[in-house]
């Protein structure tokens, strides 16, 4: 880590913070005065009209639903993270989304404090300058900001559980390690696809504490199985408050009931059209929009007559309500939606299994694909996507500059492997959790990683 630091601290503190403000500000204005109002985007997004109504079902009855009337049935398809944090602010100024709006932006600016202190871990003054205004405008970060999505929510508990993590193994300290659990698993109920990162983390530690025994004293002491063991039920705890309430209301030990629906409709079913040479058809064969809903949506559909098939058994009515429009975004038939989730989740990776080479590769050239996106839109257009290629090349050409420094640094400075491990397993557990799908949305976290990759240089730093 960075050990003498030359560089007034506070001062280039304040720059980035000052740099936060105008940014947000301006986008506030520019929206406002420009575009119609913060409420244009605030609901561009189907997830972003049930955090909402959930949000306000909290709020106001103190009940996590998504119904809009009572009887107030309990919602199993989202996690509490993100609907909690709104239910809290409508709780101090109101339910209005122009002012959720305006809060999200007030965190963006803490996001961009938080990232000068995780990445003054890493990168001397000037790289830090220069990775904290490239963090600050990021232009997917501030587009996603004006939506009530969990995206902002998520970056700020990221960064929380890296600074906890960095700060547990220099300080060697349990309670930092219990401070890194505790965030790790608040970001799980934000966002699942959270999960992978602490499981990472926790196996980082456990692999450095078994190399130390081997070692005996010849060995920096970094982690001790006491440490490990607070990060882990650190975490557990926090994440298991959800699982034990869906345990209450749905007699089911999982986070959500979500999961098989996310496996079998947008990843197995991305990979399906991989393996048949149909990728350019995302657009079109995996879309909830209603103004498609007359397209072929021909894996669905065969996703739908599999789960059919497994749950025959039901009654004929319900057996009929089984397809993708009643269960792509949620459950809106009578059957269990555990059960639904359970075989879908049995059916995606059955569908992912039956080709193992293709699956791997498809996965591989998603996650860089995520990471240069909009590239590959540059490269083989989508179907139901009017756009410019030059303009696509333009946009992605940042983004594809911080990924090549980023494994540059991986190849060269290989040596410094203890130093970038841990925002590589934060960036890592991201994308194993994502991939092969590439929504912009999922790279927005993985900036802060990828920044302090491009930028890190090990000749400054000790390991």
């Amino acid at each position: 880590m960075h050990d003498n630091r030359r560089y007034d601290n506070r001062r280039y503190l304040v720059i980035v913070i000052v740099l936060a403000i105008i940014t947000h500000v301006s986008l506030v204005c520019y929206v406002h005065f420009c575009k119609g109002g913060l409420d244009t985007y605030a609901f561009n997004s189907l997830d972003a009209r049930e955090y909402y109504q959930i949000a306000r079902n909290v709020f106001q009855h103190g009940i996590f639903s998504q119904s809009e009337h009572a009887p107030f049935v309990p919602d199993t398809w989202r996690t509490p993270g993100y609907p909690v944090f709104l239910a809290g602010w409508m709780w101090l100024f109101g339910a209005a989304p122009l002012v959720l709006v305006l809060v999200q932006q007030l965190v963006c600016v803490l996001n961009a404090a938080l990232f000068y202190f995780v990445a003054r871990q890493y990168l001397s003054a000037g790289r830090l300058l220069l990775a904290a205004a490239c963090f600050v405008l990021e232009p997917y970060h501030l587009f996603y900001s004006l939506w009530l999505l969990a995206t902002t929510l998520f970056v700020t508990l990221l960064l929380l559980a890296w600074f906890c993590y960095i700060r547990a193994e220099r300080k060697k300290s349990v309670w930092w390690f219990v401070a890194a659990g505790v965030f790790c698993g608040l970001l799980v109920l934000v966002r699942p696809i959270g999960i992978m990162v602490p499981v990472l983390l926790g196996l980082r530690a456990a692999m450095g504490i078994l190399y130390q025994q081997s070692r005996h004293k010849l060995y920096e002491r970094r982690w001790s199985w006491p440490m490990l063991a607070g990060f882990c039920l650190a975490t557990m705890c926090v994440a298991g408050t959800w699982v034990g309430r869906n345990v209450g209301v749905a007699g089911h030990a999982a986070l959500s009931d979500q999961s098989g629906v996310v496996m079998a409709y947008f990843k197995a079913s991305e990979v399906v059209l991989w393996r048949q040479g149909r990728a350019t058809d995302r657009f079109m064969e995996t879309s909830l929009d209603v103004r498609r809903a007359e397209n072929p949506h021909a894996v669905w559909e065969e996703i739908d007559r599999r789960l059919r098939k497994s749950l025959d058994h039901l009654p004929e009515l319900q057996h009929d309500r089984l397809r993708w429009s009643h269960l792509a975004q949620g459950n809106k038939t009578e059957v269990d939606s555990f059960l639904i989730s359970n075989e879908l989740m049995r059916i995606g990776l059955s569908q992912m299994a039956a080709s193992p080479l293709s699956t791997v590769a498809c996965l591989t050239v998603r996650c860089g694909s995520i990471l240069t996106f909009p590239l590959n839109l540059a490269i083989k257009p989508a179907a139901g996507i009017d756009a410019s290629r030059g303009q696509q090349v333009v946009k992605s050409l940042p983004f594809v500059v911080v990924t090549l420094l980023g494994l540059w640094t991986i190849f060269r400075q290989w040596r410094a492997w203890r130093v970038w491990c841990v925002p590589m397993l934060f960036l890592l557990g991201l994308l194993a959790m994502t991939t092969p799908q590439f929504d912009p949305r999922f790279r927005v976290p993985m900036m802060p990683m990828l920044l302090v990759l491009a930028l890190y240089k090990p000749e400054k730093l000790t390991a």
